[in-house]
């Protein structure tokens, strides 16, 4: 495996990087994930708008779900600001990642999904998990609970307050209950 590499592009604007990371982000809810990718016609993703107070390009929320499965998924926040536009993500479903970097010692650079990855303050895309994750060791972590535990690291919230909600809809389904019988009270 290659050696991690610093990006250079974002050390040059580091504390615009970490003043918009620590700050509050808002965005429309619930999300709903429902367009085929087109490179990979069996997952479905979606691009969601983010707004924040502190600009750092146009931001927006990309969320796929691989192979339509609710336990492979990826939520990322990116930026039109970087050249690899990727700010920050969450992964689960997706093996281990390995930060391959001499400063950590070689028993600590693999890191299990589900797990974030940051851009750390030498530039480096590290792989890690915070303490919220620490209830999902060895377990997969479904994506209603994924996309929460995302927005919170992540410091996104909805703009009516409203309470971050993921759906998984396949273009033109239509929102009906799959639980519900429609027969249910006639009499006959």
């Amino acid at each position: 495996m290659a050696k991690m590499k610093v990006n250079n592009e974002l050390l040059r604007i580091m504390d615009d990087y970490n003043l918009f990371m620590s700050s509050e982000k808002k965005t429309e809810m619930p999300i709903v994930v429902n367009k085929e990718k087109t490179n990979h016609k069996t997952s479905l993703y979606k691009e969601q708008p983010i707004e924040c107070d502190i600009s750092f390009g146009e931001t927006k929320m990309d969320c796929e779900v691989r192979d339509k499965n609710p336990f492979n998924y990826s939520f990322q926040l990116v930026s039109d600001k970087l050249s690899s536009r990727v700010l920050a993500r969450l992964d689960e479903g997706n093996g281990v990642h390995r930060n391959n970097l001499p400063h950590i010692p070689l028993a600590e650079q693999q890191v299990t999904t589900p797990h974030f990855h940051k851009y750390n303050n030498s530039g480096f895309f590290i792989a890690y998990k915070p303490a919220s994750l620490d209830a999902y060791e060895g377990n997969t972590l479904n994506i209603k609970d994924g996309i929460r535990i995302f927005c919170d690291e992540e410091k996104i919230g909805s703009f009516d307050e409203e309470i971050i909600e993921i759906l998984i809809k396949e273009d033109g389904e239509l929102p009906l209950e799959h639980d519900t019988d429609p027969l249910n009270g006639i009499m006959f």
